[in-house]
């Protein structure tokens, strides 16, 4: 596992652990939460939470049983999920960019601090 791949899964939106997590799985195949652990570094506090919402977002799958064993989804199926997001959510923001007109003062939003700011 590189440097280079946790960057660039993180610049996809994955955590540092997340990416940390689905790139020993790609290696592993199946683990249990204990040899994730041991493989990547990441405490094996944060393992269950952070394979719990990786379920949630699609990027690993929970094969419950005795023990439980977590598998990550198939690269290209990933990356092919990921793209298909993107250009979605590009493909909306590029509308709603275009239907806002110039000099329309009734945009507004809320800053992080609660202000409101009108364009």
């Amino acid at each position: 596992m590189t440097l280079n791949l946790i960057e660039n899964l993180q610049k996809l939106g994955f955590t540092g652990n997340e990416a940390k997590i689905y790139a020993s799985l790609v290696c592993l195949m199946q683990a249990k939460a204990s040899e994730i652990a041991e493989n990547t570094g990441v405490p094996r506090s944060k393992i269950y939470g952070t394979l719990r919402r990786m379920e949630k977002k699609g990027y690993v799958r929970i094969i419950e049983g005795e023990p439980t064993l977590f598998c990550c989804v198939h690269p290209e199926e990933l990356i092919l999920r990921i793209k298909s997001d993107f250009m979605f959510f590009l493909s909306e923001t590029a509308s709603e960019l275009n239907s806002l007109t110039p000099g329309s003062s009734n945009f507004a939003s809320e800053s992080f601090y609660g202000d409101r700011i009108k364009v």
